[in-house]
């Protein structure tokens, strides 16, 4: 059974992806909100708006119902898009060149879209209330430079080290589509499997009736030269 490539699995791409989403996001947003001269865990702040109401946006201070409460939504937020990036690199060609730049960034955009198209304004992010436009948008595109350098790191961190088979990773088989090929075996491999139609010499008998044939060293007068071996019946000679 093969495994997916490195960066559409769960247990590697999804951690990085998400951990470094969160990180970088975070720190575009914060050095944006410094800018204007802000605290840099305002956004942060407002991001607890959907629990606190728009007054989440205007707190300065750096506390657990608002800064706690708002990285717990934030880094969350970052590990579901970081699902949905990886999701998505199963989707697409394997051969695709930057495949992890395409995927990440991708998500990113699906995630502006999603949380200022269809979102109500309770639900968004909240980091309008803080930062300009172009805040948000530096904060969408360092999320898709997040996501992506967690795919590439794991694709890297996944790859077999030189000199080393660890067989060949493929995408995970989508349910009804058509098998990979699988490569053809070598002589030597089919010798040792061989197909259901083909007799496995290794189960065939010698003689299985344990019939005794003509001696040949026996002379038709009932000699036997001299030194060559008798034969002795076995239990169901006549």
């Amino acid at each position: 059974m093969t495994r997916p490539i490195a960066m559409a699995r769960f247990d590697l791409a999804w951690p990085l992806a998400g951990a470094l989403a969160a990180l970088l996001s975070a720190l575009v947003l914060g050095a944006t909100a410094a800018a204007r001269g802000l605290p840099v865990w305002m956004p942060l702040n407002a991001t607890t708006h959907a629990l606190h109401g728009p007054a989440a946006a205007g707190t300065t201070a750096l506390d657990l119902g608002h800064t706690g409460l708002g990285t717990a939504i934030h880094v969350a937020s970052c590990f579901f898009w970081a699902a949905v990036a990886v999701l998505l690199v199963r989707r697409l060609p394997q051969d695709r060149a930057w495949l992890g730049w395409t995927a990440g960034l991708a998500t990113a955009l699906m995630a502006g879209l999603v949380d200022y198209g269809l979102m109500p304004a309770r639900l968004r992010p909240g980091w309008e209330l803080v930062v300009p436009p172009w805040g948000v948008a530096a904060g969408l595109a360092a999320l898709g430079v997040g996501l992506s350098l967690g795919l590439i790191a794991a694709q890297a961190i996944g790859r077999p080290a030189a000199g080393t088979s660890v067989g060949q990773d493929r995408y995970p088989p989508v349910p009804g589509g058509a098998r990979p090929a699988e490569p053809p075996l070598s002589r030597l491999e089919r010798l040792r499997q061989p197909a259901p139609h083909v007799l496995d010499q290794r189960q065939q008998r010698v003689d299985p009736a344990g019939a005794v044939t003509e001696d040949p060293n026996r002379h038709g007068d009932g000699g036997t030269h001299p030194g060559a071996p008798t034969l002795t019946k076995g239990p169901t000679d006549a």
